[in-house]
């Protein structure tokens, strides 16, 4: 009888330690979950969601397309040049942002133009929460 007790306690801590890690696995990969690479936060938008989002005409995608992926190459050029101090590189990321977003601007509605401003703010805040180590991911 004391003997199947014992088998029985060693049988329970095993158990226990079992869903002891099973639950820290859950909790480790839900934390994981909630970070989302910023590229899927709501922070930025891909370019599916953008078009979707302002409603664009099949010859707007088709515009801007060319616009989207030459920024992207520019910004990314940027990211790449190790020469550049973080702020150079924000500046110039910055300059960048600016010159392709008065390009899209001019082949919107002013009802998207609405939007688009809506959305770039939002994205601002995000950014600006994540700086401020605030988290960010989607809400």
């Amino acid at each position: 009888m004391q003997n199947r007790r014992l088998i029985q306690f060693k049988s329970n801590i095993i158990t226990m330690k079992v869903l002891q890690f099973l639950l820290l696995f859950i909790c480790v990969s839900a934390m994981a979950q909630a970070q989302t690479p910023a590229d899927t936060s709501k922070g930025r938008m891909n370019r599916r969601d953008l078009y979707q989002e302002l409603n664009l005409t099949k010859d707007q995608q088709d515009t801007i397309k060319p616009i989207m992926d030459k920024q992207r190459e520019e910004m990314q050029a940027v990211r790449n040049n190790t020469a550049l101090t973080q702020e150079a590189q924000r500046e110039q990321m910055g300059t960048i942002r600016k010159k392709y977003s008065e390009q899209i601007d001019l082949l919107l509605t002013p009802e998207q133009k609405e939007k688009l401003a809506k959305l770039r703010k939002e994205q601002q805040e995000e950014m600006q929460k994540r700086r401020n180590g605030q988290g960010g991911g989607n809400n």
